[in-house]
């Protein structure tokens, strides 16, 4: 190839993606206004009906300033007083909910790191573990915020040896965001562990892998890992990366290499297997599954007896699906209200109704975590609430 042909090769790639980069912000920009829309039909509507958008999109455009045709979402509570949807989550704008309009940051944080991101790290440690061992496991809970302080006191009154946090630190997982959310972190007394999610993921996981170096040692770096004792293995994943970006990394997903470090650690094990991860297995109500169970459930060969993940704002136990127990534990701190989506199904054997009697947040049903003890190949599960108090272990 001559000099020209190189040079003229190089600017017909430069086009080529300006081309593409000028596509996609387009398209990002109709994908701002069908959600500016959706949010404002949904308001208007007085709905509870839950809608499945990224609510993190919902204020682009006033961001985008000068860009919004018509009528600006609400900003403040006096604009729209905070409604209860009927999956939990609260429609309002104050700190946390749907419309609070600092969830900029996260959308202004996936702006700059769509092509930016820190690389995969694929050196996952595989932690032996005694046979009688303590976990305490709480999920979405990086917010530095007081109810993150209460759940973490209450870890703290029940030691364990090992802590788990199933990802999200809010509001897009930057460094600053990492350093000061994880400050009262309650560490296990053998080591802690932390998931990867689409809130780390806002920054490009920049955030998350810096903190892993400062304060989970145990993972050497990696965002999956496994431990393992005579009777039970138990796999960390990360179901963030490799999510679609586009879609906000909201749907999880395992990627090559994960998918097959998950055949390799489960090739000839014969005992029992937990999951944890950040993105759920079953639809919110248990009544479907997610294209992450079939994912995981074909690496595995087989379901895992126990999954816990995050994700969703609350807490639910669903009844024995085939031979998995299901667990949401995504009440860690961010406030949510009773889910009428829950009552009355089959699927879910418990989810939290008890008010928290929470001033700021009178609609507020507790917050907690989730303590298991193993013992041989026997396991006692007991959901705490944040001030201590025993909720829900099954029958």
């Amino acid at each position: 190839m001559s000099m020209f042909d190189d040079w003229r090769k190089r600017v017909e790639d430069d086009l080529a993606g300006a081309q593409q980069a000028l596509e996609q912000k387009q398209q990002l920009f109709e994908r701002l206004k069908q959600v500016h829309q959706q949010a404002l039909d949904l308001i208007d509507s007085g709905s509870t009906a839950p809608v499945d958008i990224p609510w993190e999109f919902a204020h682009g455009l006033s961001i985008l300033e000068g860009v919004v045709e018509g009528r600006h979402l609400p900003s403040t509570e006096a604009e729209l007083p905070t409604r209860v949807m009927d999956d939990g989550t609260l429609l309002g704008c104050r700190k946390w909910e749907l419309l609070d309009p600092l969830w900029g940051e996260a959308l202004v944080e996936w702006f700059e790191h769509l092509l930016n991101r820190a690389p995969w790290a694929g050196k996952p440690n595989h932690v032996a573990m005694p046979d009688k061992v303590s976990l305490n496991i709480a999920g979405d809970w990086g917010t530095g915020d007081y109810i993150a302080a209460k759940v973490a006191k209450a870890m703290s009154a029940l030691p364990a040896d090992y802590s788990v946090h199933l990802g999200d630190v809010y509001y897009a997982g930057s460094g600053p965001d990492e350093l000061r959310d994880f400050a009262a972190w309650p560490a296990g007394a053998h080591g802690q562990f932390t998931l990867n999610s689409n809130h780390e993921m806002y920054n490009g996981a920049f955030g998350y892998f810096k903190e892993l170096g400062l304060r989970f040692p145990l993972q050497q770096g990696t965002s999956y890992f496994s431990l393992y004792n005579h009777n039970w293995l138990i796999l960390g994943l990360d179901t963030a990366y490799w999510s679609e970006k586009f879609n906000l990394y909201m749907d999880g997903a395992l990627g090559d290499a994960q998918t097959a470090w998950l055949k390799a650690v489960v090739a000839g094990w014969q005992g029992r297997i937990m999951l944890l991860s950040h993105h759920q297995g079953y639809s919110i109500d248990g009544g479907a599954k997610t294209p992450l169970y079939d994912e995981v459930t074909a690496a595995l060969g087989r379901e895992p007896d126990y999954w816990y993940w995050g994700h969703l704002h609350n807490v639910i136990c669903y009844a024995p699906q085939g031979g998995m127990r299901g667990r949401c534990v995504g009440h860690g701190a961010i406030p949510y209200g009773p889910a009428k989506v829950l009552q009355g199904k089959p699927q879910v054997a418990w989810s939290e109704d008890r008010s928290a009697d929470d001033s700021q947040y009178p609609e507020r049903v507790l917050n907690g975590f989730v303590r298991l003890e193993l013992n041989g190949d026997s396991i006692t599960e007991i959901f705490y609430d944040e001030n201590g108090g025993k909720r829900w272990t099954p029958s």
